[in-house]
């Protein structure tokens, strides 16, 4: 009898313990399955034509401003898209990148208004001397991804872009 008390008192003095502190503790949580959703939630999957990116979105002026920098590499499947509050010209940089991109600039009814291929970082240079690459016509998007993928995709101007921010 007092064998089955102890067993009673443990499993109320754990649902008890479960109850105040386990409000964060979920199945998803236990199987790492968490923090995948939060990935996604600011990531977003980008595609057009035959490439399919799954892109960071950005959105605030300092990541913006960071962008890819500061990456070794970047795996071929991922990329960047910074997202704007009005449509304009953006310029972009190579400042303190490790490796080459295209920088596709994409419109309000995403349609590719741009590309730059291949923009090599420019190590050693003051920001003065950086080239800013800026697109010819307005963009609300700016999808940045490794270098070469423009081009093996045959990406254009006018080409549409499907993504779900």
């Amino acid at each position: 009898m007092k064998k089955d008390l102890a067993i009673i008192f443990g499993l109320f003095l754990l649902i008890v313990v479960l109850l105040i502190f386990g409000k964060g503790f979920s199945t998803a949580s236990y199987l790492g399955l968490q923090n995948q959703t939060q990935q996604r939630k600011d990531s977003v999957s980008v595609s057009a034509k035959a490439l399919i990116i799954q892109a960071k979105v950005v959105t605030s002026p300092g990541d913006r401003k960071k962008g890819l920098s500061g990456l070794d590499s970047l795996p071929l499947n991922q990329g960047m898209l910074f997202v704007f509050e009005n449509k304009g010209t953006y310029g972009f940089w190579m400042k303190d990148m490790e490796f080459a991109i295209d920088i596709i600039w994409i419109d309000e009814n995403k349609n590719i208004v741009d590309i730059v291929e291949n923009a090599a970082p420019q190590p050693g240079k003051k920001e003065k001397e950086l080239t800013v690459y800026k697109p010819r016509n307005d963009a609300l998007y700016v999808l940045e991804v490794n270098a070469g993928l423009s081009n093996l995709n045959n990406l254009q101007i006018g080409d549409k872009v499907a993504f779900e921010l």
